[in-house]
């Protein structure tokens, strides 16, 4: 059967290059549409902050305040007398790029693209993409804090080399490997909730594992670990059974038992790994983006991950400084 020519293909040869600019603008706008159900920022919004507190002292239910010379709504807070637009105090407030970019981007980081590859894809230079990648990590802080794991949770902990420790004035090598290392306490229950946090340097003490999960388990959760002295106070602290398994990678017993704790800590260490040059200093933050995502991806059929990430930008108050701003 022969190949059916584009109706279209003579019609776009024959655009000029700010044409050409105009239509593809335009066929992302309706793709993004199609996606997410919202094709600009005005139009996403109007759905999600139709009525948005002032982001300066949080006044509530103010009056509309004609536009903006882009043509975006503005209020003005009846409480402090400033205007403000939906997107004002989010990571899109002065952003020149437009909703489907953005939306590309969100799609990208939610493979955990790199930065590269993200500029080279939406045509963006280097430097944004590394701010725009920053900016939606600075949305995240304390979201595994409203993580509670329960019923049944296995936890365990994971090292990391500690690159910057080697740029220390007069660092040596502290005795024991681990001691050089940064340490995560890992968490996840049941129920597939997931939670890593960075607790120092060097094999952990029961006070530090304590501090970095007691808050994010639920009372009387039953706690399934390996047997590590740490764990107690974490145990106890929690209220609940303590299922312990001794550490032997020869045991199948125990690799069946903590199998969720041990894929767990794999799934982590090949995402953080992939991040090349990440600065030791960041771990969180991608850590966070990681629990973040584990979560969007689980819920994906129910709400699709670009959307849903896009609205949790939108409505969350968050800056980053950019590194361009002197």
């Amino acid at each position: 059967m022969p190949r059916r020519e584009n109706p279209y293909a003579g019609m776009v040869e024959g655009l000029t290059d700010a044409q050409f600019a105009e239509l593809s603008a335009a066929a992302a706008t309706r793709r993004c549409r199609e996606e997410i159900g919202f094709g600009t920022f005005d139009e996403a919004a109007e759905a999600w902050k139709p009525d948005p507190p002032c982001p300066y002292c949080r006044h509530e239910h103010n009056q509309r305040d004609s536009v903006t010379p882009a043509g975006r709504r503005r209020w003005r807070c009846a409480g402090c007398g400033r205007t403000y637009t939906a997107l004002t105090g989010t990571v899109f407030e002065h952003s020149k790029s437009d909703l489907p970019t953005w939306a590309a981007f969100v799609r990208l980081m939610c493979y955990n693209a790199q930065v590269d590859l993200a500029a080279e894809a939406l045509g963006i230079s280097h430097v944004t993409a590394f701010e725009w990648r920053h900016r939606v990590m600075a949305t995240l802080g304390g979201v595994q804090g409203r993580v509670a794991l329960r019923d049944r949770c296995w936890v365990d902990e994971m090292f990391f080399e500690d690159s910057s420790l080697r740029n220390t004035p007069g660092w040596r090598p502290m005795p024991g490997l681990s001691r050089n290392l940064l340490c995560v306490s890992v968490a996840i229950d049941v129920h597939k909730n997931p939670v890593a946090v960075v607790c120092g340097h060097g094999k952990p003490s029961g006070k530090r594992v304590r501090e970095a999960l007691g808050g994010r388990i639920a009372k009387g959760t039953t706690i399934v670990h390996d047997m590590e002295k740490a764990h107690g106070p974490l145990v106890r602290a929690v209220g609940g059974a303590s299922e312990a398994h001794k550490a032997d990678a020869r045991d199948p017993e125990y690799l069946e038992a903590m199998k969720m704790a041990n894929s767990l800590c794999a799934w982590i260490r090949r995402y953080v790994e992939g991040y090349v040059g990440m600065k030791p200093a960041n771990l969180q933050e991608y850590l966070d983006w990681y629990v973040y995502l584990f979560r969007v991806r689980r819920d994906d059929e129910r709400w699709p991950k670009t959307a849903r990430v896009l609205r949790h930008l939108m409505l969350t108050d968050a800056r980053y400084r950019s590194s361009r701003v002197r």
